[in-house]
């Protein structure tokens, strides 16, 4: 749904996400789609990388997905974010995707909106 190749649910924040896409232009490689939340940290081993979400994507879009699920669930700062990737559309589209994913769970609600709406203005403004 970020990447237009299907439709975005209706919802007023998706728009005005959705208004706002441009084209990318960096190229496409395997990425892992929600990394946040899936590296281990032990006290005698390298990071572990679980939970595989395999996509063919921009090679920064994991770290942008990476920044908007730290501002949105873990409240890091807004700025953070924009100083991830130097592309803000992959912002875009990082929230977009995780918005989208959200509607697509049937876990979006008030308290959702409310969660991604300061993420929203801050990106776009």
């Amino acid at each position: 749904m970020a990447w237009e190749e299907a439709e975005l649910p209706k919802e007023q924040l998706l728009d005005r996400l959705a208004t706002a896409r441009r084209r990318v232009r960096s190229t496409p490689q395997l990425i892992h789609g929600d990394l946040l939340g899936s590296v281990l940290f032990g006290d005698d081993g390298p990071p572990t990388i679980i939970d595989w979400a395999p996509y063919w994507r921009p090679a920064a879009l994991g770290a942008a997905i990476a920044a908007v699920d730290a501002a949105c669930w873990h409240g890091a700062p807004v700025e953070a974010m924009r100083s991830t990737v130097d592309d803000p559309q992959l912002l875009v589209r990082a929230l977009l995707f995780r918005m989208a994913t959200l509607h697509g769970l049937g876990r979006w609600s008030d308290a959702m909106h409310a969660r991604h709406e300061p993420v929203v203005d801050a990106l776009l403004s």
